[in-house]
């Protein structure tokens, strides 16, 4: 009784179902059923090989890589971070100049200050003599660095941005960053002579005149660029007396691809770095976070700084016990830099502002050009989404099955009502009569 109860529902099925070929499978003709069964088996084979194939398809993530022409976009290209920074050797001279310091420790300094500030695995025993140091002036690694460096108007004596000369205190500020204490200049500093720059103009430039050290025995100054999206900079040395000429192009491509929003292949979080996240990982772990980097604006609690003899810690750190998701940035810059130099030969006889007041035995003048014509800005744009795959999947459903919308809510009605009832009312007619058996 259960099993003709089943039969005659799944036969009122068949027979008014929207499925193709499925109401012959109830026909009269043995033959009949068995020609459209092999017909609904091959049709529901090749929907499975074409889903499969556009499946595949949607891995691959294939997109279209489209290049923005900056030459008309000229207004949108900005400069990058640009930062001067003092080397450890000149570090080392201004703290025995400006801190106390034991005498049998001063040939070591530099050494020290050297590894920590250039972020390399030092020895035990040297940092215990930083801090050491530290502890005896009573101050931390980051406080003693902002101490001892001198103000940005006595390092970047002179600034040019395009061709018209600019005070070098609206450009540059001391501040914290990975490598030390430096004078940094952000992109948004520029913003009030953007006005000012012709739509004909294939540069930005930005030519600044430094001075980290009145002693001529000391190197000269250190500085890096850094665009929004560049996972990790250097710093470069400038020799004194010398003229240099930094010529950039920069790469940047933008993954716009929404379902990598979905998925989290990727972080669109400004700010985001891979790297930065990195460093949060180990700073959880060691239970502190590195001194030497400074806070983002994103960020609302940092762990307490390390002590320097707990810097170890996060150089030596590795992720064998402990695993980090961190998603790559959305949003990849990679740079070309090309430095040249060239020594200041009698540019006292010059009449070029950027060398006014110089001593060339200490001071260098760098001179940073981004070339528009060589960057390029890409925008990867997908040609698989959630909403082209469903549309694909739905367009092969339909024309060797005929599934849709109804179809598959007749087939639910099917396995979760008139299933369920007639299974139900036979039961119920089987119960009485075995009662009255």
């Amino acid at each position: 009784m259960k099993q003709s109860a089943c039969n005659h529902a799944m036969r009122q099925f068949y027979q008014t179902t929207t499925l193709h070929g499925f109401k012959y499978l109830c026909s009269k003709y043995y033959a009949d059923r068995i020609g459209w069964l092999i017909c609904c088996c091959a049709s529901a084979c090749c929907a499975g090989v074409l889903c499969a194939v556009l499946w595949e398809r949607f891995l691959e993530v294939p997109a279209l890589l489209t290049l923005h022409d900056l030459r008309s976009q000229q207004e949108t290209v900005k400069m990058p971070l640009v930062a001067v920074c003092p080397p450890a050797e000149t570090i080392a001279y201004l703290f025995q100049k400006k801190l106390l310091i034991n005498t049998n420790v001063t040939d070591r300094l530099q050494t020290i200050l050297n590894h920590v500030l250039r972020r390399k695995d030092t020895n035990k025993e040297h940092l215990v003599i930083l801090e050491e140091i530290l502890f005896k002036n009573n101050l931390t690694l980051p406080e003693a660095l902002m101490r001892v460096v001198p103000p940005c108007h006595s390092i970047v004596k002179n600034c040019r941005w395009q061709s018209s000369i600019i005070p070098c205190g609206k450009l540059f500020e001391k501040e914290l960053t990975e490598w030390g204490v430096c004078c940094l200049s952000r992109p948004d500093k520029l913003k009030i002579a953007e006005n000012k720059i012709s739509r004909l103009e294939s540069k930005r430039r930005l030519q600044i005149a430094v001075q980290c050290s009145d002693q001529p025995t000391l190197n000269g100054c250190e500085f890096y660029t850094k665009f929004n999206g560049e996972e990790w900079v250097e710093p470069m040395t400038l020799s004194p007396g010398y003229d240099y000429l930094a010529q950039m192009t920069f790469t940047s491509v933008v993954d716009s691809d929404p379902d990598k929003l979905v998925d989290g292949t990727c972080s669109t979080a400004d700010g985001y770095s891979k790297s930065r996240c990195v460093l949060k990982c180990k700073e959880k772990a060691c239970g502190c976070s590195d001194p030497l980097r400074s806070k983002s604006r994103n960020e609302d609690s940092v762990p307490p700084p390390c002590l320097v003899t707990q810097m170890s810690c996060l150089r030596r750190f590795n992720f064998e016990n402990i695993t980090c998701k961190c998603l790559p940035s959305c949003k990849k810059v990679s740079t070309f830099l090309a430095l040249e130099s060239s020594p200041m030969n009698a540019f006292k006889y010059t009449h070029n502002e950027i060398y006014a007041g110089l001593n060339e035995t200490t001071s260098s003048v760098l001179l940073i050009s981004i070339r528009i014509s060589g960057s390029r800005i890409f925008v990867v744009n997908p040609t698989e989404t959630w909403i082209t795959l469903l549309s694909s999947l739905g367009g092969v459903f339909n024309m060797f099955l005929g599934v849709g919308l109804f179809s598959a809510l007749e087939i639910l009605f099917l396995l979760f009502v008139r299933l369920p009832i007639a299974i139900r009312r036979s039961t119920e007619i089987q119960i009485p009569s075995s009662v009255n058996n």
